[in-house]
C-alpha cells in the first residue's frame, strides 16, 4: 500500500486508502488528532482518502504527525511516497553531485599520468 505525501512546512497532505468511504475511520482519526498540540486544522476527503493537516511547524513536525499515524495503524511505515519541491530539489542536488563525482573519477582514471589529468580537478 502506498501513501502519497505532499509536505511543505505547515501543510501536510497524505492519501490514506482506509479513509475512503469510511466515516468510522475518519472519526477515529479526527479524535486522535484533536488532542494533538500544534494542529490548526484537519480536512478529510472521504472520496479520495486524502487528509490535509495545517499545523504550526514551531510546535509539531510533519514527521511527528506521520509517526503518530503509523503508530496508531492508519499508515504502514514502509509505504511512503514523498513529494514536494524541497524533496525533489534535494534529490536533484544529490544526483548532480554524484554525477560530477563519477565523471571526475572516470576522467581521472582515463587521463591518469597525462597533462590533462590536472583538468579533472576542475570538473
Amino acid at each position: 500500500m502506498e501513501y502519497y505525501r505532499h509536505d511543505i512546512p505547515g501543510r501536510l497532505r497524505i492519501r490514506i486508502p482506509s479513509l475512503k468511504k469510511n466515516p468510522k475511520n475518519v472519526r477515529e482519526l479526527k479524535a486522535l488528532i484533536k488532542g494533538l498540540s500544534g494542529i490548526n486544522e484537519i480536512s478529510v476527503n472521504t472520496i479520495t482518502g486524502s487528509v490535509t493537516f495545517l499545523y504550526n511547524p514551531d510546535i509539531i513536525s510533519s514527521h511527528a504527525i506521520i509517526s503518530l499515524l503509523t503508530r496508531e495503524g492508519f499508515m504502514l511505515p514502509i509505504a511512503l511516497h514523498v513529494s514536494g519541491w524541497h524533496s525533489k530539489r534535494a534529490l536533484d542536488q544529490v544526483g548532480t553531485g554524484a554525477t560530477k563525482a563519477l565523471v571526475g573519477l572516470v576522467l581521472n582514471r582515463v587521463l591518469e599520468g597525462s597533462p590533462l589529468s590536472m583538468l579533472t580537478a576542475f570538473i
